[in-house]
């Protein structure tokens, strides 16, 4: 059981207020520091048992991908642009990523000089492996590498998974070196979307999947809680194909989306890479106790 698995993740206060049911399971908001979260936590086994072969293909209704794969030119168009605003906080040195899944951004980091290192509990971990990458865990708490060893420490769309993302995040500043960096992307709960569309909002779909929904002040706080400093904080855009769009609109809109996936699915068109704005938060920081030994 974690830390958290009494109150809220972020701030640990027991005071919540029921925001929306779906798929089976509750999301509540903290009345203390505002995050949305899932409660009660689903089990070990339940977690576990989303991430399976079909998550990356075929997916369970909101929930997966119905091809991974194909996203992979999104993906590494994204990863390349969060690596040019890391590289102008850091230098390129060792890096380990968090739910690597199949090692794209492994892969991006090493031709860019970095060294790769990755963890990941899923099936895709043995694709990365089969890839050449350097695969040394399944979560950051059983990573197998040395205390103060890692420059950069990457969670990409991986804290909204976890049902302790404060945690992980003082796990990963064990890891860091002196003045290393942790970078991370999450949904933007707090975007006009989500505002206007409430419990009806559509990134509550994926419940289960995602057990923290974080706004702008909830992220900052969650790293703030970890003991780091925020260094950047901004929206940006979620890179991926005009397939992806088509699916989830056949997900989120109902009976129109599946009339636009009905007429669209399997055109060319749906190959080509887009860039949605503002759906993620890209996050970097720095421990609070390396910034105050430095100033000192």
């Amino acid at each position: 059981m974690t830390e958290g698995s009494h109150g809220c993740p972020v701030c640990r206060d027991a005071r919540r207020q029921a925001v929306v049911t779906q798929n089976g399971l509750g999301v509540v908001r903290c009345l203390r520091c505002g995050q949305r979260y899932v409660w009660p936590i689903p089990s070990d086994a339940d977690l576990a048992a989303i991430y399976d072969p079909a998550y990356y293909r075929g997916g369970h209704g909101s929930v997966g991908f119905s091809d991974y794969a194909a996203l992979t030119p999104a993906r590494r168009q994204m990863f390349s642009r969060h690596l040019d605003r890391i590289e102008r906080l850091h230098a390129k040195g060792r890096v380990l990523d968090v739910g690597c899944a199949t090692g794209d951004f492994l892969l991006v980091a090493a031709r860019r000089g970095w060294e790769a290192l990755g963890v990941d509990p899923s099936p895709a971990r043995e694709q990365a492996q089969s890839a050449g990458l350097r695969i040394v865990g399944r979560t950051i708490d059983d990573a197998d590498v040395a205390p103060h060893s890692l420059d950069l420490i990457t969670f990409w769309d991986v804290l909204e998974h976890l049902p302790d993302p404060v945690a992980s995040l003082r796990r990963a500043q064990e890891l860091l070196t002196p003045g290393g960096l942790v970078a991370a992307t999450v949904p933007n709960a707090g975007t006009a979307v989500a505002r206007l569309s409430g419990r009806r909002w559509f990134g509550y779909k994926t419940a289960g999947e995602h057990l923290q929904f974080f706004d702008p002040a909830t992220i900052s706080r969650c790293f703030e809680a970890a003991g780091f400093r925020v260094a950047v904080r901004r929206p940006v855009a979620w890179s991926c194909t005009i397939g992806f769009l088509i699916d989830r609109a056949a997900l989120y809109l109902g009976g129109p989306g599946r009339i636009v996936h009905r007429a669209l699915n399997g055109r060319r068109l749906t190959r080509l890479v887009v860039d949605v704005p503002q759906v993620n938060q890209f996050v970097a920081a720095r421990p609070v106790s390396v910034i105050g030994s430095l100033a000192a």
